[in-house]
């Protein structure tokens, strides 16, 4: 037990160890106004913590058609718009932690870039309220692709399958 504590000081330096004050004092801002940040110009930007980790959602190379659905409903409001205008669209069932999801998103990317008029709708399984509407929509794995034509749903692609999702969505294109 004793050598566990030993450690604490090590593991975690600023509960235990006092504060150390500068031999001379370091003048932070000369000037009696506190500088303000000026964020009215729109070029102005902080490089981000860690770059490594922020990409863009999609690439600007050319037009996607896909739409992210932030809630249950805006699914909703989106899923009747299909239905009663009769539109093509195709609704992109995920999850974040889905590791078959993140392979095929790649994909998905590039066929909504490849056939920008049909809407492709990300629809995140995991978000408040939408629980009720899966078994609804008999969406029992992800991912899981709808195809709608005329209203109606025409095919359904369940699973990570490149040439499924392809020839789907080719068919709807036609």
């Amino acid at each position: 037990m004793a050598r566990r504590l030993c450690r604490l000081p090590r593991l975690f330096p600023f509960v235990t160890a006092p504060k150390r004050q500068h031999p001379l004092p370091v003048a932070i801002n000369p000037s009696p106004a506190a500088p303000r940040p000026s964020f009215s110009s729109p070029t102005t930007r902080l490089p981000p913590l860690f770059p490594a980790l922020c990409r863009p959602f999609s690439s600007s190379a050319g037009e996607s058609s896909m739409v992210v659905v932030g809630s249950a409903d805006s699914f909703a409001s989106i899923h009747s718009k299909v239905q009663d205008e009769k539109l093509p669209a195709v609704f992109y069932y995920t999850a974040v932690w889905c590791g078959p999801c993140r392979a095929m998103a790649p994909v998905i990317a590039k066929l909504s870039n490849q056939y920008p008029k049909i809407p492709v709708y990300k629809v995140d399984i995991d978000m408040d309220g939408f629980g009720n509407k899966l078994s609804d929509l008999k969406i029992f794995s992800v991912p899981t692709f709808h195809f709608y034509h005329k209203g109606e749903k025409t095919s359904e692609v369940v699973g990570a399958d490149v040439k499924k999702l392809e020839v789907a969505m080719e068919s709807l294109h036609k």
